[in-house]
């Protein structure tokens, strides 16, 4: 089950401008607002007490006092440290934890058994996101899947129009509104292609588009401690799907026969 928190990341591209404000004031001030009256709330984000309430109501809650009962379950006291070692290891900690909420085991089925009945895997990213296509394709390719990673919107659009329902596309944005991997998911949608996404957001161009999504965590609120790994969250994403996928036979025989074979040629 989520957390209020990882709910209220979950549906943050839904929110309105002002609604937003109020998202990103109780993600980073949630230790200490458990007490905060809505009025107050109001005063500090500058907001009125009806855009609070109506915040509430976007993120799955009757009212501010359910709120305030579900947040207070959500926050873990941590001690904040001014080591760096230290920051990082609460972040990954907390990012793990979140990404275990938002997981559901029955999806990550699904998308693994789709990729061992594909005729060809697809996945599209673009900057950082591209980095982690790049790692999934490795990943597939040591377990004999047959893979194509496209981090650049013309050769996505290109090979989007070639696809068909044989095909399986892997579609990774953490924001859900990557321009470029939307225009083409919609194309390897209208030839029949399964799509996946990798994505942060619930209600996004990109979630609407798909067939099946993995969420993912959104680390934004994490920016205010200098943390840069936007992609975290999706490596464990990767994580969990590459492991699930090496519990086949097929995989698992390939992927020691590659590594095998590299421990081979490191010796000579």
């Amino acid at each position: 089950m989520n957390s209020i928190l990882d709910e209220i990341l979950l549906k943050y591209q839904t929110l309105s401008r002002t609604e937003k404000k109020v998202a990103d004031y109780v993600i980073n001030n949630s230790q200490h607002i458990l007490n905060i009256h809505i009025k107050d709330l109001a005063h500090q984000v500058s907001v009125s007490v009806a855009t609070v309430t109506r915040f509430c109501k976007k993120i799955g809650v009757r009212n501010f006092v359910e709120f305030k009962i579900l947040l207070r379950d959500a926050v873990e006291e941590t001690t904040e440290s001014n080591e760096a070692i230290e920051n990082v290891t609460q972040v990954y900690n907390s990012v793990i934890k979140s990404t275990h909420s938002v997981a559901s085991v029955n999806d990550y089925e699904l998308v693994s058994n789709w990729i061992q009945n594909a005729k060809r895997i697809h996945i599209y990213g673009i900057g950082s996101s591209g980095l982690s296509a790049e790692e999934l394709k490795i990943r597939l390719t040591r377990m004999g899947y047959s893979v194509d990673t496209h981090t650049d919107s013309h050769a996505m659009i290109i090979n989007a129009s070639i696809l068909t329902a044989n095909d399986i596309v892997i579609a990774i944005s953490s924001s859900g509104e990557t321009k470029e991997v939307i225009d083409s998911v919609q194309i390897a949608k209208s030839k029949g292609a399964k799509i996946v996404s990798i994505t942060n957001f619930s209600e996004t161009n990109l979630a609407n588009q798909s067939d099946i999504i993995l969420y993912t965590v959104s680390v934004q609120h994490y920016r205010a401690k200098n943390f840069m790994n936007s992609q975290l969250s999706i490596l464990i994403c990767l994580d969990i799907l590459s492991m699930m996928l090496l519990t086949t036979e097929r995989a698992n025989i390939t992927y020691n026969q590659t590594l095998s074979t590299l421990e081979t040629h490191k010796k000579i």
